[in-house]
């Protein structure tokens, strides 16, 4: 799951959620509609709370490596979003995409 192709298609995934909701709950409503057909109970919102903010800090921190996880792929990462947070939900989008009930669906 760590192709490139994968981890660009969650950067897509994870633009297309920024653009069509501003807060943490609609962005999440969005990826996991769009996967999971359903939205996340409040223990799953909880976990995926967790690795936004551990991930956004640490991108943060270390700008250079949320620039090389957006820039994975042929396409070009949306430069209307800071690095830091397209790279950490990129992490989340990947993080869904690799549920069994994604792959399974």
């Amino acid at each position: 799951m760590n192709d490139p192709q994968f981890v660009e298609a969650a950067r897509q995934l994870a633009t297309r959620a920024m653009r069509s909701a501003k807060g943490f709950d609609g962005r999440l409503d969005s990826v996991t509609e769009w996967l999971l057909a359903r939205r996340m109970s409040s223990q799953e919102r909880a976990v995926v709370r967790r690795l936004l903010d551990k991930s956004l800090t640490a991108y943060q921190k270390d700008p250079r490596a949320a620039e090389a996880l957006i820039g994975v792929g042929e396409s070009k990462p949306d430069k209307a979003f800071p690095a830091a947070e397209l790279a950490a939900w990129t992490l989340v989008a990947s993080e869904i995409m690799n549920l069994d009930e994604s792959l399974t669906k």
